[in-house]
């Protein structure tokens, strides 16, 4: 039973979040991970609670994770010795470099928001928008013959910035907090003059959006961009994200590695197993199986993927973290790819029909 003195010390995590300068979903992404348990959670509501105490636990994993460290060596820092991180460390220089310079454009970025913070738009990272963009956009398919499928939605809520596309066998999701308590609003803005623009994105500093009857209008110091929307309604893909059926199998793998064992051939089929390792083949016979080092919780699987899809899920989080969570239902149900460590990444993928091989 928690005492009235614990409870008054208990933190809500968007407070927890705020004070430790990591995103809500940063905080969940970790509770799912292991890393770090809230003190509690409301059994009726499911709100996480946590304690003052782990703040400093907090704040050097979001140091760690900025070094680019995987899981596992971030557990192998937590448990010590210090000689242990110290090596890690000295080992992740080139990292700590790019932190640095991470750090000064986050300072531009928020002096930016400063000056900013009474105009009546959204303002945000132009880099940030850009790796945004290219995270989701590959999910759009114009050749669907559905004009919304061919465009990303743009959708602003009270505490988000989200970027959704999706192919009807692949739903991208990319969410950017929002701090600004902006009106919400959504467009859905045609994909390939998306792309088109995203390098022109990422040379900006910062970037008022903006919304129009027939174009979302991007601001920055470099002029402007306007975006043209696309017609019809967008699938509802809350619905999907709502639906999904709950967690059997999960998995935390080295994204690289992952990328390495899938490689990029659209004609490939991929046979997953996960049964205390994760082994990955192509079918049918192409190459020796590839044991991906992972940490799995839950029943054993196999399931299979068209690399076509697989593929580009995992590589659209290369800006987002070392690692990705895949979380199964069943082999024939939809798998949830995930990444957080500031905003988050969520893909959904359509496995295909298993081999004789991989349910053997």
């Amino acid at each position: 039973m928690v005492g009235v003195a614990a409870q008054e010390d208990r933190m809500t995590i968007g407070v927890f979040a705020r004070t430790a300068q990591v995103s809500t979903s940063a905080l969940r992404f970790y509770d799912d991970c292991g890393l770090v348990r809230p003190v509690a959670v409301d059994p009726i509501t499911g709100y996480r609670y946590y304690s003052p105490d782990q703040l400093d636990e907090v704040t050097l994993i979001r140091q760690l994770r900025k070094l680019g460290l995987p899981l596992g060596e971030v557990r192998r820092v937590l448990a010590g010795p210090a000689r242990v991180a110290e090596q890690l460390l000295a080992a992740h220089l080139s990292s700590m470099e790019r932190a640095v310079e991470d750090a000064r454009v986050a300072r531009t970025t928020a002096l930016s928001l400063i000056r900013d913070r009474e105009g009546a738009t959204l303002v945000l990272s132009g880099q940030r928008l850009a790796e945004a963009i290219g995270q989701v956009v590959s999910a759009a398919d114009a050749s669907a013959g559905i004009p919304a499928l061919g465009g990303v939605l743009i959708e602003v809520t009270e505490d988000e910035l989200r970027l959704v596309a999706t192919d009807r066998y692949r739903l991208a999701v990319r969410s950017l907090p929002n701090d600004r308590r902006q009106v919400p609003a959504t467009a859905v803005v045609d994909a390939a003059h998306l792309d088109r623009a995203r390098q022109w994105i990422g040379n900006q500093a910062h970037l008022r959006l903006g919304y129009a009857d027939s174009y979302v209008q991007l601001t920055g110091p470099g002029g402007q961009q306007r975006l043209p929307t696309v017609a019809g309604a967008f699938p509802a893909y809350r619905i999907v994200l709502d639906g999904l059926p709950e967690v059997r199998t999960q998995v935390v793998a080295s994204r690289d590695l992952l990328l390495a064992a899938v490689a990029d051939d659209p004609q490939v089929r991929l046979d997953f197993v996960m049964h205390g390792d994760l082994t990955v083949t192509s079918s049918p016979g192409r190459g020796t199986p590839r044991v991906v080092p992972a940490d799995i919780t839950g029943a054993p699987v196999a399931i299979s993927f068209r690399a076509a899809t697989l593929y580009p899920a995992l590589a659209a989080a290369a800006s987002i973290g070392p690692d990705v969570m895949l979380q199964i239902s069943q082999p024939h149900l939809p798998v949830v790819s995930r990444c957080a460590d500031d905003g988050d990444l969520t893909t959904v993928v359509m496995p295909v029909a298993a081999s004789p091989q991989s349910e053997t």
